[in-house]
């Protein structure tokens, strides 16, 4: 009897054993485990976090290891931003898993045990990178009220774009962060301007102005998420999707002093430089079509790629903001035109050929990048002049001087369009 009880007493302590090996190793190691819960609290001081520590070299800085060199695109910046702050300070992080409806993707998985802390969080962070896009962004946020933005809020545009809002201004302009295509390790683009973008999808809601959902709530409606409202999509649809009137709207309701007048034309001139800008990665997805096209022995696009890759819509809506910018600069002409913004735009709008000391100042302010991954550059008052001419072409098919209005020729399709 005494035996056997060393037998079992022996035997129990080597289960005991097991069983905390089993249950403490790495094993079986979460990502990292959350010690807090999203709260007001907590989205306050991620608000204060975002302002002071999300900067442009987040991923470029040797002392930051874990996040160093991290390839991003403009959804997987947005991203990132809610994951580090959640790692951080030991807070949950849960999304929706695209590929498998119903399920979630959050800092409890495991498939990453094998490694150190530090590589599981990286490991993630690629992991989420891959699984998300600008367009799972609608399933992860909700929409905001105008006046309710904050830093940590984000601004989508499914299929097109993302920024993170980083900043509001005391004149009521919520700054931006943005990274871009292809994936790459990069700085982050901070644009002091608003996103140039208006929301627009009136049946689903899944644009514009938007905030993550807590972890917490992601079983919840879109519709009973705190702060939850759709009023952007109703003041949009009222000005009739013009930026210039929805930003202003935005500043007023924003900001806690008005917006002088340079101060505005500065505003519009960035946002203006930047939206005829992310033209360039329209082009360049057009000619990376045509190239795989090619090495399939096509050279046609089908309706729908034609659809996909034209630009037709996006012209239009450039041509107009260029227009609604010199509007208001002539309807401000005279109000401190000494100060650059002003002359600036006095330049970029003037009728007459401007000198070109001031042409050369307003060159090295804006110059439109003509596709990505080449230098290869065109000067915003010509793209201007081009477009007034008619002579940017949005055929998908047409070759790059084309696409810019950028060829004395005139373009003769060779395809079907549509």
């Amino acid at each position: 009897m005494i035996f056997m009880k060393k037998i079992i007493n022996n035997l129990g302590w080597k289960i005991a054993f097991l069983s905390f090996v089993f249950l403490y190793s790495p094993a079986h190691a979460v990502v990292w485990k959350s010690v807090n819960t999203w709260d007001k609290v907590w989205e306050n001081r991620y608000q204060h976090w975002v302002k002071n520590n999300w900067t442009e070299e987040f991923f470029m800085d040797e002392k930051k290891p874990i996040y160093y060199k991290f390839s991003h695109d403009c959804a997987d910046a947005v991203y990132a931003m809610r994951l580090v702050f959640s790692y951080e300070y030991k807070l949950p992080f849960v999304i929706n898993n695209a590929s498998r409806p119903g399920k979630t993707i959050s800092n409890g998985m495991t498939r990453w045990d094998k490694y150190s802390e530090a590589k599981r969080v990286r490991k993630f962070m690629d992991y989420v990178a891959d699984m998300t896009s600008t367009k799972t962004l609608a399933w992860d946020t909700y929409p905001i009220a105008l006046d309710d933005i904050k830093p940590g809020d984000i601004y989508a545009a499914p299929g097109k774009h993302s920024y993170q809002i980083v900043n509001v201004t005391e004149n009521g302009v919520a700054e931006v962060m943005s990274s871009t295509t292809p994936k790459a390790p990069r700085f982050l683009d901070r644009i002091p301007s608003f996103p140039f973008y208006v929301p627009e999808d009136m049946k689903r809601k899944s644009d514009g102005y938007r905030r993550f959902i807590q972890p917490q709530n992601i079983r919840k409606s879109i519709k009973k998420q705190p702060g939850y409202s759709v009023e952007q999509y109703d003041i949009a649809r009222a000005v009739n999707y013009n930026y210039v009137r929805f930003t202003d709207i935005i500043a007023s309701a924003l900001g806690k002093k008005k917006e002088r007048a340079d101060e505005k034309t500065l505003r519009l001139l960035i946002a203006l430089c930047m939206y005829a800008n992310d033209r360039a990665v329209y082009v360049y997805d057009a000619l990376w079509q045509l190239q795989a096209m090619k090495k399939k022995g096509r050279r046609c696009m089908s309706r729908t790629e034609y659809d996909n890759f034209s630009t037709p819509s996006r012209d239009r809506r450039l041509k107009s903001f260029f227009n609604a910018v010199k509007n208001h600069y002539e309807r401000n002409a005279k109000y401190k035109p000494w100060t650059q913004p002003q002359r600036w735009a006095k330049t970029l709008f003037s009728v007459q050929q401007p000198n070109p000391t001031e042409i050369k100042k307003l060159n090295e302010f804006c110059m439109v990048q003509m596709t990505l991954g080449e230098n290869y550059f065109i000067p915003l008052r010509e793209l201007r002049q081009n477009l007034a001419a008619g002579k940017v072409i949005s055929d998908p098919h047409a070759p790059l001087e084309y696409r810019w209005g950028a060829q004395l020729k005139p373009y003769k399709p060779r395809c079907k369009t549509y």
